[in-house]
């Protein structure tokens, strides 16, 4: 089962995830995964950075400065260790183990950044997850999931308490 938690850009999906964290990890222990926590400039976003929710390290992930041959997305490089990081987290779970990724965005929809560890995360099919998708990418992710089972919970039905997401990354 994938718990889709959607909305539109700057909802409050990834927010309401770190509130909550503490809440999920004491009705799913084994419950694993990353945040892409805003990293402000002073004058807008300088990047995200991955909060691994297992360990609480944080990893620089996305900047608006990369080299020529880093994959990009929008006006954002993906750092290599960043990358190397998500993988090793997405990876490193079990089967039955729920799995927490912030966010699939366009670039995994396109087979890049993250998508080749979550399709193998997922290929079991035994390995439930929330995944953190935009609202005008949610019709191309589920399209990228078929035969999984799929739950969309928008993030205003979700900010009205944590039930929305009962269940979630439980088989």
């Amino acid at each position: 089962m994938i718990t889709v938690l959607t909305g539109p850009v700057g909802s409050g999906k990834t927010s309401f995830l770190e509130r909550s964290l503490a809440d999920l990890l004491a009705r799913r222990p084994g419950l694993d995964g990353y945040l892409s926590l805003r990293v402000p400039d002073g004058k807008g976003t300088a990047g995200y950075d991955l909060l691994d929710i297992r360990t609480g390290v944080r990893t620089p992930f996305l900047r608006r400065r990369g080299e020529p041959s880093w994959q990009k997305v929008g006006p954002f490089s993906l750092l290599p260790e960043g990358l190397g990081a998500a993988e090793a987290v997405i990876r490193r779970g079990r089967p039955g183990e729920g799995l927490i990724v912030d966010e699939i965005g366009p670039l995994e929809l396109a087979g890049g950044g993250v998508w080749p560890a979550f399709a193998e995360a997922l290929s079991s099919g035994d390995r439930p997850a929330i995944a953190v998708v935009r609202e005008l990418l949610l019709a191309d992710f589920l399209a990228k999931v078929p035969g999984r089972e799929a739950r969309v919970v928008r993030i205003a039905e979700a900010a009205a308490g944590l039930s929305a997401l009962e269940g979630a990354g439980e088989p």
